[in-house]
């Protein structure tokens, strides 16, 4: 072979090894691409029955069945933290913690009785006089509201350390000693404050207004604090059949955190007419606030500026949208729920909230949730009864809802949704 045929052929060989290369490279771009398409973006768990169906979400806010799901696992969900979630076992006030695969798939590790660390035993706690827990902004402690069965017992708050290894809890103390403290546990964006609102009535009084404010120590156990949470004066009641106007006063519903330490909250309004005063009246309305360095909640919510909810009646008539309260990871947006549907706001931080949009007229929404892709998860009722969860992908500038939604889900309960990013 000549010295021209021989530079030829490898040149031939050269070229074709080159082509080899960047088509072998051009189908693992391709192959990663499909991957990374195809990762979903979050898990949807909501309890169905004696158990838990879990989804992947899609880029597009579509749903896809987990493998394994349903998982036969009977505990309502109430929070998590990327590895495990966590809810109370039925009738009980015994926490399970469930695990996450890789995949999604959920299994029960530890369990909890809180029962056994109730720091006044003859005020047993109850699971039908409230229920809540949270876990702190970085996943590394679970909060528990002990809420006994009888009063005047006191409800207290439980902390516990979350094992990495097996989700088992670990207890750090109580805090609390609250006469008329609440379920709800609302952790401050900064992660160091927590707030509690209640309105419960006591000895044939009226209800009582309380936030409760508590800190987290270094150790992650809730500590007391003298931070307080400003209420705004609600308006005279002029709705009353009996005609005439009455002083009143504004009550929480429930709270929601966004992640730069403001907070919104629902309140209604209570007359205080001593004779046999105590009715609710007007339209329910959003509060909002900013948080000081020392956990004190400010406000410039008024009765005049502040966003109103609807209601049946506005004489001791129900809220249409307060059952859910939610803001979105962005911070701005905000969603509340009910058998109005979801209203949507634009949040302001501590401004007065702007309305937005009402998606689900007609539907009864229960539980509002969101992920860190712009999807939010609306779980209730439609018109006719059937359980489903609705998927919308909202923005501050627009709303659209996923495909395939809404997915029925038989005996639908508690939902929680699991950012993956």
């Amino acid at each position: 072979m000549s010295h021209l045929i021989r530079v030829f052929v490898c040149l031939f060989a050269l070229a074709t090894f080159g082509s080899a290369l960047a088509q072998n490279a051009y189908a693992q771009t391709a192959q990663t691409s499909a991957e990374t398409a195809a990762k979903p973006v979050a898990h949807v768990y909501v309890n169905s029955g004696s158990g838990i169906v879990g989804f992947d979400v899609a880029a597009d806010g579509k749903l896809t069945a987990i493998s394994g799901s349903p998982f036969h696992i009977d505990v309502s969900l109430a929070g998590g933290n990327g590895h495990y979630l966590f809810g109370f076992q039925p009738s009980s006030v015994v926490i399970a913690s469930l695990s996450i695969a890789a995949n999604g798939a959920l299994k029960e590790t530890a369990t909890l009785n809180t029962e056994n660390y109730n720091p006044t035993p003859d005020c047993a706690l109850t699971y039908w006089n409230g229920q809540g827990l949270a876990i702190d902004h970085s996943g590394a402690d679970l909060y528990n509201a002990a809420i006994p069965a009888d009063f005047p017992c006191r409800t207290t708050y439980q902390s516990f350390k979350i094992k990495e290894s097996d989700g088992v809890l670990s207890f750090l103390g109580t805090t609390g000693d609250v006469l008329l403290g609440g379920a709800s546990i609302n952790i401050l964006g900064n992660n160091q404050f927590i707030y509690t609102p209640s309105c419960n009535a006591a000895f044939g009084n009226g209800p009582y207004p309380y936030v409760g404010v508590f800190r987290r120590s270094s150790s992650g156990k809730l500590a007391t604090t003298t931070s307080g949470v400003a209420i705004p004066a609600a308006p005279n009641d002029t709705y009353s059949p009996e005609g005439g106007s009455t002083p009143g006063y504004y009550c929480p519903i429930a709270m929601a955190t966004d992640p730069t330490n403001h907070v919104a909250m629902t309140l209604y309004a209570i007359d205080n007419d001593t004779d046999g005063g105590g009715a609710i009246y007007g339209p329910r309305v959003i509060a909002t606030y900013a948080a000081d360095a020392n956990g004190n909640l400010k406000t410039t919510s008024t009765y005049k500026n502040m966003a109103t909810l609807p209601v049946d009646n506005d004489y001791e008539g129900d809220c249409l949208a307060c059952s859910a309260l939610s803001i979105a990871p962005s911070g701005k947006l905000l969603a509340a729920g009910g058998p109005a549907g979801v209203l949507l706001f634009h949040f302001n931080g501590g401004s007065p909230v702007t309305k937005y949009k009402t998606l689900l007229a007609g539907n009864n929404i229960g539980t509002i949730l969101w992920d860190n892709d712009n999807h939010m998860y609306a779980l209730g009722t439609d018109s006719k009864g059937t359980e489903k969860l609705w998927v919308y992908t909202v923005t501050t500038s627009s709303v659209a809802e996923a495909s395939g939604s809404p997915y029925a889900i038989t005996n639908a309960g508690g939902m929680y949704v699991q950012p993956l990013k």
